[in-house]
């Protein structure tokens, strides 16, 4: 761009608030850039669809890490849902998600699948986790599985 075309660049300070020859934000526009490079980073935090690396679900029966769906990458754990079984009600307890992969939805997907395997196996659902009993609170196709209370439970 030329000083020809009409084009004239805002001065923008740089972090100790001197104009750095870029041009100049207001608090506005300051905000949005912002907004959109947090979106980006996670954008690029996020597994791509052509990653090598697969989330993979697992659901291991009472072994050393007790009862539980596992999300793993490459192996290793990185979400699970644990859960008591007995008989044929399966007492969802507790969901957790490694800090640093958190805010990507691998939770959701974790129990979603946690949900559709119990499904599949014909079993009933309590849920004593607060993340389960909110994902399905608001996916309501899994309410058939919850066990109903018996009138004693109040």
């Amino acid at each position: 761009m030329s000083a020809d075309d009409g084009f004239t660049p805002i001065e923008y300070p740089d972090a100790a608030g001197y104009p750095d020859g870029t041009g100049f934000l207001d608090e506005g526009t300051e905000a949005l850039v912002d907004e959109v490079t947090a979106a980006e980073v996670r954008d690029v935090d996020r597994p791509s669809a052509d990653s090598e690396a697969e989330i993979e679900v697992h659901r291991r029966d009472a072994d050393g890490g007790g009862s539980r769906y596992a999300a793993t990458i490459d192996g290793d754990e990185i979400a699970s849902v644990r859960y008591a079984q007995e008989g044929d009600v399966i007492d969802v307890l507790t969901t957790s998600v490694e800090p640093e992969f958190r805010g990507r939805g691998i939770a959701a997907d974790l129990i979603a699948d946690a949900l559709d395997d119990i499904r599949a196996r014909g079993l009933r659902l309590v849920v004593h986790c607060p993340v389960v009993a909110a994902f399905v609170r608001a996916n309501a196709e899994y309410a058939d599985l919850l066990e109903p209370r018996h009138p004693s439970d109040g």
